[in-house]
């Protein structure tokens, strides 16, 4: 008696399967790349809008930092900065010991947004000396 050639239906079946977890494997892949991908463009974003907003502090008088901070920096109102919040804080540095700071304001603008995880933020510090 002669054998018929051709494919089991264990043989069908594990090959299948395998195709399966191939495909669920790359679609993770893809997926994961993604949203890498708008996690890095939402970094960019953020840490332009806060170097914007030190640089816009920069032409602020030193004496009225604390009471414009907040009027001068501001998030563009296009759609693509919609999802973005900015918080700046404004602190005088007081200490004199062993580094004489007295002079010296600390600039703090935070940038977050909410993402998937949770709200993620990106914040820039600097410090400016009196005229």
């Amino acid at each position: 008696m002669r054998r018929q050639g051709g494919f089991t239906l264990l043989e069908l079946m594990l090959a299948i399967l395998l195709f399966a977890v191939g495909t669920v494997a790359a679609m993770e892949l893809f997926h994961r790349a993604q949203a890498g991908s708008t996690d890095g463009e939402n970094v960019l974003i953020a840490t332009q809008l806060a170097y914007g907003c030190q640089a816009a502090l920069r032409n602020v008088a030193y004496g009225s930092l604390a009471a414009r901070a907040n009027t001068v920096c501001t998030i563009p109102s296009a759609a693509a900065f919609s999802r973005f919040s900015r918080t700046v804080t404004v602190t005088p540095q007081t200490t004199t010991s062993p580094y004489n700071t007295a002079n010296l304001t600390r600039l703090d603008v935070q940038i977050f947004w909410n993402a998937p995880g949770g709200t993620t933020d990106v914040t820039l510090s600097t410090l400016r000396a009196a005229n």
